[in-house]
């Protein structure tokens, strides 16, 4: 089944939220550069693909949040009185999978480096540090620690949902 259905979500929908949740999840191996100065075996295998895997992240959401919307009228419904939290709280999710990328090459190209995705210059190395551009691109890692709680809180969810509420919500995406 490739669309959502009120039962289960698609095959679509589920590619999109499992291989943005791994990809997520190893993105958080850069939390590893604050052990150490970076100089970490973490940092050292994962942070040379930060910035690329970043824009992968965002590509993806965007198309995810793309089919979503197209899959609106077919979806499992969310009821009760939590259902604006959950709406508020995946809106929060994406907003940070998608602003996420743009601001860290802010803070890099601030820092006066190009900006580098799978090898190929999006953004070239500036004459002098940009200030404008690293104050902004400090907005990364504060959104990276508001996308770190949310995601271990979406996790506790589905737990919740899953071990004590024990409701089909897991399985819907499973």
């Amino acid at each position: 089944m490739i669309n959502d259905s009120i039962d289960r979500y698609g095959s679509i929908t589920r590619f999109f939220h499992w291989l943005v949740a791994v990809l997520v999840f190893q993105q958080f191996f850069k939390f590893a550069d604050r052990i150490n100065d970076g100089k970490h075996w973490l940092g050292d295998t994962f942070g040379p693909y930060h910035v690329s895997i970043g824009a992968i992240i965002m590509i993806l959401a965007i198309l995810r949040l793309l089919w979503s919307m197209k899959q609106k009228n077919q979806r499992p419904i969310i009821e009760g009185a939590n259902s604006k939290l959950v709406k508020t709280v995946h809106g929060i999710m994406y907003f940070c999978l998608i602003a996420m990328p743009p601001l860290g090459a802010l803070y890099i190209h601030g820092h006066g480096y190009p900006v580098k995705v799978f090898g190929q210059v999006l953004i070239e190395k500036p004459a002098d540090k940009v200030q404008w551009a690293h104050d902004i691109g400090e907005l990364h890692s504060i959104l990276a620690i508001v996308l770190a709680i949310l995601v271990v809180g979406h996790i506790g969810a589905a737990l919740y949902h899953h071990f004590i509420r024990k409701d089909d919500t897991l399985r819907r995406m499973a």
